[in-house]
């Protein structure tokens, strides 16, 4: 009886680590969305996710990516995938890259360097903002990805 639940049910070990188990819950931006206003003072949501100025952009990107879907085709042969890809001549296992977000720390102790390390772990770039609360020398000492700055000339 066991082996037929298994062959259909994908047992795993149960997550002690709350933070970890309510990520592992998230399938989509809106689930993450929810957990971050949930878990964060609201004026530290606020800055993360709101936009600049009258946010103008936020709702144009929004309405552009709402336009596009992505359909599932069914019954295929899934087992050779693959989504490597290139930015700006840096090979990376995915097309994303971790935009600059300044003031980090307001919403993470390690603000920076936690994200530079995560981004390293899957190879992907990190991007640091000018308004950044760790150095350049300080994210470069644990980056184990690409690079990337975020320059504002004023």
């Amino acid at each position: 009886m066991l082996k037929s639940v298994r062959s259909v049910v994908q047992l795993r070990k149960f997550e002690f680590n709350g933070d970890k188990r309510r990520l592992a819950a998230c399938g989509d931006l809106k689930d993450l969305r929810k957990l971050a206003k949930r878990n964060l003072p609201g004026g530290v949501f606020d800055y993360f996710d709101g936009a600049a100025e009258d946010e103008w952009s936020l709702a144009n990107n929004s309405s552009a990516y709402s336009k596009f879907g992505l359909v599932p085709k069914v019954l295929r042969d899934v087992s050779k995938i693959d989504t490597a890809t290139t930015i700006m001549g840096q090979p990376v296992p995915f097309p994303i890259a971790l935009s600059p977000t300044g003031f980090t720390r307001i919403a993470h102790p390690q603000g920076e360097l936690a994200v530079a390390r995560v981004a390293g772990k899957n190879s992907l770039p990190f991007t640091l903002s000018t308004l950044g609360t760790r150095s350049i020398e300080e994210v470069a000492s644990v980056a184990t990805g690409p690079l990337w700055y975020q320059l504002y000339v004023w």
